[in-house]
């Protein structure tokens, strides 16, 4: 099945490039969390310089209720943690890592990020809890381990960009289940960034409207995309999604990786998708007025999906007669040296 017309409102609804950044402001001592100022940060996004609850505040835990301001905590200088923090309230971000310029290291560990997105949830294309970026001449990094992420607006966790290097495990990111507003994606790895997606529950991002659809795990990147958002848009390669549970997601693992023409790569791509048990008990997509559903779905090349455990009436063809359901979707027309073992499958 040709998914270029999924991808541009799905996988690239969250490629959320933004101007570069001012130089970093004061930071706050750990536990200095109120009253809350939403301050300025230089980072603009829709033509917004967001505004931040806590900026650079090196290591924190604790709450954080960033109500009114666009961005909970926000860093694009030197190092920090979250660790054990309640982080909510704000409606762009949760917490960004911003290493557009400068080289930013942090980790965010053990924590409970919920609330992000307009108040209620609507279709509007941000609302990320937690949101890694590298599009410059510097780089972010850090752990991404042991959150809780929920009631999010469009995705969990997002790490683009090629200065970008991301350790993803142990996360429990829960969509909203089956909306018809908005096209929600769990965790996405994105134009070029690096990244280990390991032991997460991603469950819950499902997209019951006509026009596209949601994804549990997605890997995106490559020219095509440039052509509607604008560069940078490498492609992101070598990606290792191991020993996930992904459960009730239109597409429950989406490799996307796509040239100036809307093919897939000739040079290699090398996904691995090992080791991962995919499930959803029905069919609640209707993509083209007919519905799309697949467990793992690849466009790239050389990627690798071996012993993943598919399971559920919502990846079975006998399900409909009518909407495309697929346990894998990798056929040749528009994938490139696809290498599928040992999974079972409906």
């Amino acid at each position: 099945m040709n998914l270029k017309k999924l991808l541009i409102g799905g996988a690239a609804g969250a490629l959320m490039l933004g101007a570069m950044i001012a130089p970093a402001f004061a930071t706050k001592t750990q536990g200095d969390f109120g009253p809350i100022t939403c301050s300025p940060t230089g980072f603009y996004r829709d033509g917004i310089n967001m505004t931040a609850a806590l900026i650079n505040p090196g290591d924190i835990t604790g709450t954080v209720n960033a109500a009114g301001c666009n961005i909970g905590v926000y860093y694009d200088n030197g190092s920090g943690s979250v660790n054990k923090a309640d982080i909510y309230g704000a409606n762009y971000f949760g917490v960004l890592v911003n290493g557009d310029v400068n080289n930013v290291s942090v980790d965010v560990q053990n924590s409970s990020i919920h609330d992000i997105g307009e108040s209620p949830l609507n279709g509007d294309q941000h609302g990320v809890a937690i949101y890694y970026r590298g599009f410059g001449t510097g780089s972010a990094s850090g752990k991404i381990w042991g959150n809780t992420l929920t009631n999010y607006q469009k995705g969990g966790i997002v790490a683009n960009g090629l200065g970008t290097t991301a350790d993803i495990r142990n996360n429990v990111v829960t969509g909203q289940g089956h909306v018809n507003y908005i096209a929600q994606n769990g965790i996405q790895i994105g134009y070029g960034a690096s990244a280990q997606v390991r032991g997460n529950t991603v469950t819950g991002n499902s997209y019951t409207g006509s026009s596209t659809v949601s994804g549990g795990i997605i890997v995106v990147g490559g020219p095509l995309y440039c052509t509607y958002f604008g560069p940078p848009c490498d492609y992101t390669t070598g990606t290792i999604i191991d020993g996930n549970t992904v459960r009730n997601n239109d597409i429950g693992i989406w490799l996307t990786n796509l040239d100036e023409n809307g093919n897939s790569p000739t040079s290699q791509t090398n996904v691995k998708v090992v080791n991962n048990t995919i499930s959803n008990d029905g069919l609640y997509n209707n993509y083209g007025g007919f519905g799309y559903q697949a467990g793992i779905a690849d466009q790239g090349d050389n990627d690798k999906m071996i012993h993943n455990n598919i399971s559920g009436a919502g990846y079975t063809p006998a399900t409909s007669a009518t909407a495309y359901l697929v346990a894998i979707d990798a056929d040749a027309s528009f994938t490139n040296n696809a290498k599928i073992h040992a999974n079972v499958t409906p």
